[in-house]
């Protein structure tokens, strides 16, 4: 092992096997080209040129003056090196030791080559070690693409390079033995590394990796979530994260870790079925990222999917490697995938696993409604100044109470749709949002897109207020609502004279109100002003249809919040008339 070296990092070793570095980052900047340049995406997959797009511009970005990142070339080839020591230990290679494909170093650039550009500490010889910008990243591929020594590998630089004083390093999932795939990994690497061992310390047990001279540790643990309080974790592998059933171990993890200055979540999975852990939720984040959904309020989190496409046929051999990268290097794997295919097209109780397992497809995926791209397009300013005397309508969706509440209008000038709203958040779920990560409201709460409200509940104190205070402003007509309980707040803006008016939530009053939408986003005659949390809801939006294929939302299929686009929805009804004229508000409503 070579020397180690001073930049807050310290590979054990430098070079290929035959002793010549390769170049870490053109082969990632290369690998995104060649992803970004798959137009028609023959290789790639929709996912990753969104990722590879998203690499490359942001390379472009860390060079701009004030940046809130660097690009580090020196920590984005360190981490490559060392992987690249590390030897085998499962299976027969034609050479010892880890050669990357260009798939994992363009993972692995990106992971530690950016830096944030404030926050640094000072290490002990005087030199300025910058925290990585991602603090959270997943790397989702179709099985056997070696995921799991890409993990171990990682997390095994970070308990070795990264300067974290009594690092814990932890491999984490479902069940003892999942959580010890990566570890005995990582365990067998050490184990067969003498020159690892010495570098740094390391000695292994049988439910640990300890580095005695920082205090670091690396062990499995399991879902149990109840028996880990008192962890401190530093770096965190979630292997399988689609298996997880619940989202304790993920929640009492990422509230243990907020004591760190570095953390890293390094979640590796391939698509599972639907259930009601995080996955769903994880995974709807990572592609809306990807399609710039949050612009620049997530950061903080790193996505690299290997899929195939949803137009592609399960059965079609050229978009396999979308979703298997290491297909062409190793001939094996497509020999077992075309074997695994034969079998799902003769045994259906087949097909779900093939779709998982080898296509990284999820075997239900709810389609969303909206066209993000169209969508986008239609985010030209909106000038509430020139509007308070032009008649205009609202949408109240007080559905949630712990989450997000939104009040939107809607003007109607000449041919276009013009909207602005409020939103608001319980404190306590902007601090679980933030704690899982997967839902910028902390960043949304800063940048006045969303508004804190104290305790556990959203105050309806706060929005009757705005309610009236647009009321006073605005040349209200009438305000849909939710009857979902709403009686209260409304008996009280009834009493104020605001025009309420119960909107149905069903097919008959959302169906014409969603034709007008899809008319006018499709047609570029929407101005939403670009607004991020309307986006990521319309993102979220799926559709349901009754027998005569009338739609509306459909919030128990829809992954994630939809309350925005539904208060647009409502009110874009409302001024169509769709509401009955008899449900307009006189007086107070029934209790």
């Amino acid at each position: 092992m070579a020397t180690r070296r001073n930049r807050g990092t310290s590979s054990p070793g430098s070079g290929s096997a035959e002793g010549e570095e390769r170049d870490y980052v053109a082969i990632a900047v290369d690998y995104a080209r060649r992803a970004v340049a798959d137009k028609k995406g023959r290789e790639f997959g929709k996912l990753l040129r969104l990722g590879a797009k998203r690499f490359l511009d942001d390379l472009k970005r860390a060079k701009k003056r004030g940046a809130p990142f660097h690009f580090d070339e020196w920590h984005a080839a360190d981490p490559c090196r060392f992987l690249e020591r590390l030897p085998h230990v499962e299976g027969k290679w034609e050479k010892p030791d880890i050669v990357l494909h260009p798939s994992h170093v363009f993972f692995v650039v990106q992971l530690f080559g950016f830096r944030k550009s404030t926050g640094a500490t000072t290490l002990a010889d005087g030199s300025k070690f910058y925290p990585r910008r991602f603090s959270s990243a997943l790397f989702a591929v179709a099985r056997k693409n070696a995921k799991s020594t890409l993990s171990a590998g990682i997390l095994l630089y970070c308990e070795c390079c990264e300067p974290e004083e009594g690092a814990q390093v932890i491999s984490a999932a479902t069940t003892f033995p999942q959580a010890s795939i990566i570890f005995n990994v990582a365990k067998r690497m050490v184990e067969k590394t003498a020159d690892l061992r010495e570098a740094f310390g390391l000695e292994t047990f049988a439910k640990s990796i300890a580095r005695f001279e920082t205090g670091a540790s690396f062990k499995p643990i399991h879902a149990k979530a109840s028996t880990q309080d008192g962890l401190n974790p530093s770096h965190v592998g979630l292997d399988e994260i689609h298996a997880h059933k619940t989202p304790d171990l993920l929640n009492v993890l990422t509230s243990a870790a907020g004591a760190r200055s570095n953390p890293l979540f390094l979640y590796t999975t391939t698509e599972g079925y639907t259930n009601a852990g995080p996955w769903g939720e994880m995974r709807q984040f990572a592609k809306q990222l990807l399609q710039g959904v949050f612009g620049d309020t997530a950061d903080h989190f790193l996505a690299v999917f290997f899929a195939v496409d949803e137009e592609d046929g399960d059965f079609a051999e050229s978009a396999w490697r979308k979703a298997n990268p290491l297909a062409d290097c190793n001939p094996h794997l497509i020999a077992a995938i075309r074997k695994e295919a034969v079998e799902a097209k003769a045994m259906p109780s087949k097909l779900a696993e093939f779709q998982i397992k080898r296509l990284n497809r999820p075997a239900a995926v709810a389609g969303g409604w909206i066209l993000l791209p169209k969508w986008k397009a239609c985010d030209g300013a909106v000038d509430l100044e020139e509007l308070l005397d032009v008649p205009c309508w609202g949408g109240l969706d007080l559905a949630s109470t712990r989450d997000l509440t939104a009040f939107r209008l809607i003007w109607k000038l000449d041919d276009r749709i013009l909207t602005w709203g409020r939103r608001w958040v319980p404190a306590a779920a902007v601090a679980q949002r933030t704690e899982r990560g997967t839902v910028p409201y902390a960043g949304w709460v800063a940048a006045g897109h969303i508004e804190q409200t104290e305790g556990e509940v959203t105050d309806y104190a706060v929005i009757e207020a705005a309610v009236l205070e647009a009321r006073e402003r605005f040349n209200i007509q009438a305000i849909g609502y939710d009857s979902w309980n709403a009686s209260d707040l409304v008996n009280r803006l009834v009493a104020e004279d605001v025009p309420m008016i119960e909107f149905v939530q069903g097919p008959k009053s959302f169906h014409p109100a969603m034709q007008d939408l899809e008319r006018a986003y499709i047609g570029g005659q929407l101005t939403h002003g670009g607004d991020p949390v309307l986006t990521w809801c319309a993102a979220n939006l799926v559709a349901r249809r009754d027998q005569n294929l009338n739609m509306a939302p459909d919030k128990k299929r829809s992954p994630e919040k939809i309350d925005d686009i539904v208060a647009l929805l409502m009110a874009i009804g409302v001024s169509g008339g769709e509401a009955e004229p008899e449900s307009i508000q006189q007086g107070f409503v029934a209790l």
